[in-house]
């Protein structure tokens, strides 16, 4: 990653190492929980994500010392986490030019058999019919709670786009608990320009994360008495996001994973 050179300018004292040594494991090792329940339910396998869990920690470790330079543990941690998913899905699939506005005229006229479409297939299947660009900035939203800034700046995207992403991909969620024909509706829209009725429907992804200011969200409220289809919009991305947060509580074990981190750890600093 780094030549002997630039890692030559990095080094550091013995004091420092130990300073280093004390900031992982009350900065960086926490963040290993999260961390792995984030992965987990972006490539949606277990093998996958422990190994990119386990690559980005010992990478951390070895480059500590450019660590102390450049970043703090979480920043630095976060910067190679985003790097090791996109090239996850660098060959898998690439969604990033898919016009996804066929979402947006997907219209809902009840949303209450979600709950049931969750039980029967379950979130991890319902999850996988996502493309990872609509997946990734979901789950990191309701992993981690960043608001759309931080997320957007992971993930080098304007906030708009976020924003955007996050309407679509719950929205999207519904549908495919539904009986919706995915590939033709994206077919149907490759080569469609866009008419920008996604700025107004995803007002109410903000609204459901807690993003618009009390100004902005009376405004959206008081539109819905004119507009029955956003109101029903608003209420389904609150249902989903609750769905969705009461569905990925499952508690993985990490004692093997994190023995081995620590044992990195160990052999870089010594001794904690």
């Amino acid at each position: 990653m780094f030549s002997p050179a630039k890692l030559d300018r990095f080094k550091v004292r013995k004091e420092e190492l130990e300073k280093l040594r004390a900031s992982f494991y009350t900065e960086a090792l926490p963040l290993l929980e999260n961390l792995y329940i984030m992965t987990y339910w972006i490539v949606l396998k277990k093998k996958s994500a422990k190994k990119i869990i386990k690559q980005i920690f010992f990478e951390t470790i070895e480059y500590c010392n450019v660590t102390k330079n450049q970043a703090d543990w979480q920043s630095w941690i976060y910067r190679i986490w985003m790097r090791e998913i996109n090239e996850f899905y660098e060959k898998k699939e690439n969604d990033i030019l898919t016009n996804f506005e066929f979402i947006d005229y997907s219209e809902i006229s009840s949303y209450d058999n979600f709950s049931s479409s969750l039980k029967e297939s379950g979130i991890e299947h319902l999850l996988g019919k996502l493309p990872a660009v609509l997946r990734i900035p979901l789950i990191i939203k309701e992993i981690t709670q960043f608001k759309y800034e931080k997320i957007a700046e992971l993930i080098d995207v304007p906030d708009g786009v976020v924003a955007t992403r996050i309407y679509r991909a719950r929205k999207l969620l519904f549908l495919a608990g539904k009986n919706y024909n995915y590939s033709a509706e994206r077919q149907n829209w490759l080569n469609k320009e866009s008419t920008g009725k996604i700025f107004e429907l995803r007002k109410s992804a903000l609204l459901a994360d807690d993003e618009l200011t009390s100004e902005e969200e009376s405004q959206l409220l008081n539109s819905v008495n004119h507009n029955h289809q956003l109101g029903i919009e608003i209420k389904l991305q609150k249902e989903i996001k609750d769905q969705i947060q009461r569905s990925i509580s499952e508690n993985f074990s990490l004692n093997r994973l994190k023995s081995k981190i620590e044992k990195k750890a160990v052999n870089k600093f010594g001794h904690h």
